[in-house]
């Protein structure tokens, strides 16, 4: 009879030879090191700063559409960042139901005898032939009227051509009076330092000629500052521009409508006051720097660029850490590429 042969079993719960553990940490470390030499080659930031510069664009572009308000985008090269602003409506009164009740809260005092409904839209507020009279609004303790970084004053005036007066006033951050001849002037107050804190600096004006509030009508005035320059706009016309760049002096009081010792001379409609607002900062990947780019991207109402500022197309180039550059270019209707 042969003998079988002995099969030999393996204890399923034995312990790896030493040769085989020596095998297997010689294969990981074998795939660790490719691993390691192929993720050296990746440029992760290459990834996505093009998509986040994409982003910050559009974003600024989409806004000037939905709003129709100008937008920008602000490019910091040194610091890598890129941040958005757009102008955003803060408080709007149209002065109906005899109470000076505004949009978002934001309500006033004044007399209700002042109300009429001979106003631009129903009623409004006259202050012709009331001496000491005025309105008065508390924006100076709500937050989102923080004006520093631009503003517009928006409004309709009925100019009785009885003389010239203030026609509406932020504390020492802006205001705007017309004069005896309808002229229009605007002005803010730049912010400054002294001895290392603020203070309230010199005040920057614009002025329109004569004439450029026709009495016994309504018009439409504008007052926009955006931190490149001050405009002051008679029913969609330009009527006069100064360039400028600092910041606004804080709101520390109340926005006042007429005023007690020089009244407008008219009837005031469709006050609305927007904030230029920042979007949070969008940094780039140390790996990348911007080496190419205007300091400021600006988008008109519906979203194409500002021919003014940008004559043709803008671009934005990027350079990676193995010398190569991308570019990405903004069209003169807004579109990114």
């Amino acid at each position: 009879m042969k003998p079988q042969a002995r099969t030999t079993r393996r204890d399923p719960y034995a312990g790896l030879t030493l040769l085989e553990l020596m095998l297997v940490l010689f294969v990981l470390a074998l795939l660790f090191g490719i691993s390691l030499g192929f993720l050296s080659t990746l440029d992760l930031g290459r990834r996505s700063a093009r998509g986040l510069v994409k982003n910050v664009l559009r974003s600024a572009a989409n806004t000037a559409i939905a709003s129709g308000a100008s937008a920008e985008v602000r490019v910091d090269p040194q610091s890598g960042t890129l941040v958005a602003q757009a102008l955003r409506v803060v408080g709007t009164w149209h002065f109906e139901g005899r109470a000076l009740e505004g949009a978002f809260g934001i309500d006033g005092t004044v007399d209700p005898g002042l109300f009429t409904e001979d106003g631009y839209l129903g009623s409004a507020l006259s202050f012709a032939g009331r001496f000491g009279a005025s309105a008065t609004i508390p924006v100076q303790h709500d937050p989102s009227f923080d004006l520093r970084d631009g503003f517009a004053l928006e409004c309709a005036v009925f100019w009785e051509e009885a003389g010239g007066g203030r026609l509406l006033s932020i504390g020492e951050a802006c205001s705007l009076e017309i004069g005896g001849a309808g002229e229009v002037r605007g002005r803010f107050t730049a912010a400054t330092e002294r001895e290392g804190h603020p203070a309230p600096g010199a005040s920057v004006v614009v002025q329109s000629s004569a004439g450029r509030v026709p009495a016994g009508r309504w018009a439409r005035l504008r007052l926009l500052y955006d931190r490149r320059e001050l405009r002051l706009e008679v029913d969609g016309v330009l009527a006069a521009r100064v360039e400028e760049t600092a910041p606004v002096w804080r709101i520390d009081s109340p926005l006042v409508l007429s005023d007690e010792r020089r009244p407008f001379p008219g009837r005031v409609d469709e006050l609305c006051v927007s904030a230029v607002v920042s979007g949070e900062a969008a940094r780039l990947p140390e790996t990348v720097r911007i080496v190419e780019s205007p300091p400021v991207i600006h988008f008109v109402p519906g979203g194409g660029l500002d021919r003014d500022l940008h004559p043709g197309s803008a671009r934005i180039v990027l350079a990676y850490q193995d010398g190569e550059r991308d570019t990405i270019e903004i069209g003169s209707y807004g579109t990114v590429d």
